[in-house]
């Protein structure tokens, strides 16, 4: 048996397992909102992190490049950098993916030996954490330059204000 169809076999309870693990970084209601609403356009949040959590994991089984697969990974993370979570918090859902897969191929890891297949993909895993790390990083930057831009904008549309009532 080889690690990939394993994967692909087990791969909507690894999804389920997965995304349960991403919502649960939510408070309760928020996280049972996002969990629960499946009407794309009520629950863009919800909709837009398990779409593409759903390619990612995908993505891996298939062993696509890193390229395609860290387009998700940036959508899952523009909307993770704005919310209030530290930088940690914010890409922890790529660390919850190899709890998740082992929580249900752990047995059959054991039995096939593919440990060093495992390694493998683990391997995947942990280089598209540090792309959300990077992502992450990008995306707060860009934050703060438009937040500085919009203050910028508003102390200048104040000064134009105050002249005007002076004159």
């Amino acid at each position: 048996m080889e690690l990939s169809k394993l994967l692909e076999k087990k791969r909507p309870a690894i999804l389920k397992k997965w995304l349960g693990e991403i919502f649960d970084t939510y408070p309760a209601d928020t996280s049972k909102f996002l969990a629960g609403e499946q009407d794309r356009f009520a629950n863009p949040v919800g909709h837009t992190i398990a779409a593409n959590a759903e390619h990612l994991l995908n993505g891996l089984i298939r062993k696509d490049d890193d390229a395609s697969l860290s387009t998700c990974l940036e959508r899952i993370i523009r909307i993770r950098a704005v919310q209030d979570f530290t930088p940690s918090r914010a890409v922890s859902f790529m660390d919850s993916l190899k709890p998740s897969i082992i929580s249900k191929l752990k047995t059959e890891l054991n039995k096939y030996s593919l440990w060093d297949e495992w390694a493998e993909f683990e391997t995947r895993i942990d280089s598209l954490s540090q792309c959300a790390y990077e992502l992450h990083a990008e995306m707060k930057k860009r934050i703060d330059i438009i937040r500085t831009r919009e203050i910028d904008k508003g102390e200048k549309f104040l000064t134009r204000l105050m002249e005007s009532r002076v004159t």
